[in-house]
């Protein structure tokens, strides 16, 4: 699939109907806004004018970010787009950085996901690093 566009950019509603063709929880409009605007990245794929896919990179802007909302429609699954938004988050992050200096990408991939991301260059090592999450709702 050569017509995949990659854009700098993420609106809400993008965001929540991803978010909810894939069965994860939803935010509000508002959370969504704020997580977006204080993301160090956003990129969004693009196949005919239709967002498909997504990820976001939150971080220090220094040295250490957390790779999140890592989405593709699954109805464009299977099609390298995943691979394409890690890969330019990755891209994004050597730019970012200076020569001679280095900054961490961590995070928590789904249940299944894992052997997608040691395709796209990530390293796992239980013996070093569990990762873990807590939900706080009210």
């Amino acid at each position: 699939m050569n017509n995949i566009e990659l854009v700098n950019e993420l609106s809400a509603s993008e965001h929540t109907e991803l978010i909810e063709l894939v069965g994860w929880r939803s935010y509000s409009k508002e959370r969504v806004e704020q997580a977006i605007k204080n993301s160090m990245y956003v990129v969004k794929a693009v196949v005919n004018g239709k967002t498909v896919g997504m990820g976001r990179l939150v971080g220090d802007f220094g040295c250490h970010g957390f790779l999140t909302d890592i989405i593709v429609n699954p109805e464009y699954q299977g099609m390298g787009i995943g691979k394409k938004i890690v890969l330019n988050i990755k891209e994004y992050i050597f730019n970012y950085i200076n020569s001679g200096e280095r900054f961490m990408i961590e995070f928590c991939p789904t249940a299944g996901n894992r052997d997608f991301y040691i395709k796209c260059g990530f390293k796992y090592k239980p013996e070093v690093l569990d990762g873990m999450y807590l939900w706080i709702e009210k």
